[in-house]
Order: structure tokens, then C-alpha cells, then sequence
């Protein structure tokens, strides 16, 4: 029987196998090792994340079948070649929505039955899965922009063309002031080389 790596080795171990930068979950399980020696609420922390993602995927993909019902008559009756696109959009949001829901909940259900695991188990497994665990955070921004464009083009059926004009731009720059934070806080994790993770033991 092996003996079971202690919290030093397996700090040193994600350091030791991740090549590029670390995601929240790596520093999670890190910050756990190293104050209280033992994963702890970080993968509670973590459990919660893919449980929202997996909430809002599924909630977005409602709305976008909804749309696709009460649409399809008003893209019959119109001669303009862009509805058809913006529905075809709205579909293929529709599909990426459930794609993220099944991998959240694939994700979720995966942490969940880990954490009852020992601590080299659940770091050895998040660190062999973590390509797989950052694709749900990409799909949730795809998932945004196939839902936000085919409706920018919609509301034009709908509403008169000054006030879907303003909804347009309304909607412009909310998503600019959006994705660019979605960046900083979120996908640029080298602005945090002041976490515990970044520093020498």
C-alpha cells in the first residue's frame, strides 16, 4: 500500500503540473492545503460555481426555447434574410445552453462525489480534468452572445425602430462594459501573482 501524499507534496504537485496559469479551483485547493492542511470549504466553494453555471444554462436555455416558439410565426411573415439568421442563432444558443448545463452538472456531480475522496484523490483528479473544467466558463460567454445577438436583430419585428435602436445600443454597451470585466476578474488570473499560490513556500 502507498503512502499518501501530505499537504506539502501535493501543494508542490499543482504547482509542479500546471503549466500556464492557475484557475480559481487550483488556488482554492491550494489555499486549503496550506492553512488548514487538508482540502476543506474551498471544493464547497467550487461545488457551488458549477451549480450556478449549471442554474444559469439551464434558465438561458428556456428563455431561448420560449423565443424560438413565439418567433417562428414572425420570421414566416417577414421577407428580410437577417430574421432567419437571428433565429438560426437563437438555435444554436439553444444547443450551447444545454451543452454547458450537461457539462456543469458533469462537473457538479464529479466534485461532489470527489470530496468524500482523499485530498491527493480530488487534486490528482481536478488536476487531470482541468481543461475539461474550464469549458463551461467559456460556453457561459458564447452562451451570452448567441442569445444577445439573435434578439438584438428580433426586437426589431416587435418594436418600432427608434426604440429597438435604443435597445441595441443599450445593449452594445452593457456587453462591452460586461465581457471586458468578465476578463479582468475572472479570465485574467496573472493580475493575482500576489495570491498564495504565486508565492515561495
Amino acid at each position: 500500500m502507498t503512502n499518501e501524499m501530505n499537504s506539502v507534496e501535493l501543494m508542490q504537485y499543482i504547482k509542479n503540473n500546471v503549466k500556464d496559469e492557475y484557475t480559481y479551483t487550483e488556488m482554492l485547493m491550494y489555499n486549503d492545503l496550506k492553512e488548514k492542511q487538508h482540502i476543506d470549504s474551498g471544493i464547497d466553494s467550487i461545488i457551488e460555481v458549477y451549480d450556478k453555471l449549471f442554474g444559469f444554462g439551464l434558465s438561458l436555455s428556456g428563455y431561448q426555447f420560449i423565443g424560438l416558439v413565439l418567433e417562428t410565426s414572425a420570421i414566416e411573415d417577414s421577407t428580410n434574410e437577417i430574421y432567419p439568421f437571428a433565429f438560426f442563432m437563437l438555435a444554436i444558443g439553444f444547443i450551447v445552453s444545454l451543452f454547458g448545463s450537461l457539462l456543469s452538472f458533469c462537473m457538479y456531480e464529479y466534485i461532489t462525489y470527489i470530496k468524500h475522496e482523499s485530498d491527493e484523490y480530488i487534486v490528482k483528479g481536478i488536476i487531470k480534468y482541468r481543461s475539461y473544467f474550464k469549458i463551461p466558463h467559456i460556453v457561459l460567454l458564447v452562451n451570452t452572445f448567441c442569445f444577445a445577438l439573435p434578439i438584438n436583430i428580433l426586437i426589431h419585428i416587435s418594436l418600432s425602430e427608434t426604440y429597438a435602436i435604443i435597445f441595441n445600443v443599450v445593449s452594445f454597451i452593457l456587453l462591452t462594459i460586461g465581457f471586458p470585466i468578465h476578463r479582468q476578474m475572472v479570465a485574467n488570473r496573472g493580475s493575482h501573482g500576489v495570491a498564495q499560490i504565486y508565492k515561495e513556500d
